[in-house]
C-alpha cells in the first residue's frame, strides 16, 4: 500500500520531516518520500494554506503518486467548551461553510448538490480501524478559508452546522478524496479552545504538531 500523507503548514509535517525522507519538488508543491511502518509514503505541503491548496495537494497525491488512502494531520479550533485544548479528535463528517448558493435556489448554505446532506461523511472504514486502535472523539468539522478566532464566531458556527471544530482545510481534502473514490482519515489535535483565539493558537500550535508523526506510524500498522 502507499499512503498519502497531506499537512497544510510545514510545522504540521516537522514530525515526520526528521525522519529519512527524500524531498522532491513538484511544481509549487515540496513532496516528501519515506517509509511509515510496512508502507511506503508520500507527504505534499502546499504552498499555501486554503481549501483550493489542500485539495489540488490531494488530487497531486492521488494522480501522480497513486496513493491508495489519504491521512490528513492538523491543527483545528474548537467550537465547544468540551474541546480540550491538545487534545486528538477524528473528524466524522464535514461542512463546507463558504458554499452559499442559497439566493439563487434557495439550497441551504454548505450542501453541495453532488452530495446527500449538508455534512459530508468521512470513510467509515478506516474510522473503525482507527476508532479501534485509539478511542477518540468524532466530531464534525465546519471548514472554510477563514481563521475563526472569535468566541461569538465558533459559537454561531456550532449552533448553525453542530461542528464542534473548524480549520482550513478539511472541506478541500475530504472532497478531493470523494471525487476519486480515495479513502481518506483526518484526524486533528485542537490548538485553540473556544475562547483562546489565535494567540492561543500561537502558543500551542507547535506542540499540537508533534505527536502526527507516531500516530501516523500507529495507523501504518493497521492498515
Amino acid at each position: 500500500m502507499k499512503i498519502g500523507i497531506f499537512t497544510a503548514m510545514e510545522k504540521e509535517a516537522a514530525s515526520f520531516l526528521r525522519t529519512d525522507v527524500v524531498k522532491e519538488v513538484v511544481g509549487a508543491f515540496t513532496v516528501y518520500h519515506f517509509t511509515l511502518g510496512k508502507h511506503d509514503a508520500v507527504l505534499c505541503c502546499p504552498p499555501s494554506v486554503g481549501e483550493i491548496a489542500a485539495s489540488a495537494a490531494c488530487q497531486l497525491l492521488i494522480t501522480k503518486y497513486g496513493v491508495d488512502c489519504i491521512l490528513n494531520f492538523g491543527v483545528v479550533g474548537a467550537l465547544t467548551p468540551k474541546a480540550s485544548v491538545q487534545s486528538f479528535v477524528y473528524v466524522k463528517d464535514v461542512v463546507h461553510y463558504d458554499m452559499d448558493v442559497s439566493e439563487a435556489d434557495k439550497t441551504p448554505v454548505g450542501r453541495y448538490g453532488c452530495f446527500d446532506n449538508v455534512a459530508v461523511q468521512c470513510d467509515q472504514t478506516l474510522l473503525i480501524k482507527a476508532q479501534q486502535l485509539n478511542a477518540l472523539p468524532q466530531v464534525r468539522c465546519a471548514s472554510a478559508d477563514k481563521f475563526v478566532g472569535g468566541a461569538e464566531r465558533k459559537a454561531a458556527l456550532h449552533e448553525q452546522f453542530g461542528a464542534e471544530i473548524c480549520d482550513m482545510e478539511s472541506a478541500g481534502i475530504l472532497f478531493a478524496c470523494r471525487f476519486n473514490n480515495v479513502p481518506c482519515l483526518l484526524v486533528k489535535c485542537i490548538s485553540d479552545s473556544l475562547t483562546g483565539g489565535y494567540g492561543e493558537y500561537r502558543n500551542n500550535v507547535f506542540t499540537a504538531c508533534e505527536g502526527f508523526f507516531a500516530f501516523a506510524e500507529q495507523l501504518a500498522n493497521i492498515l
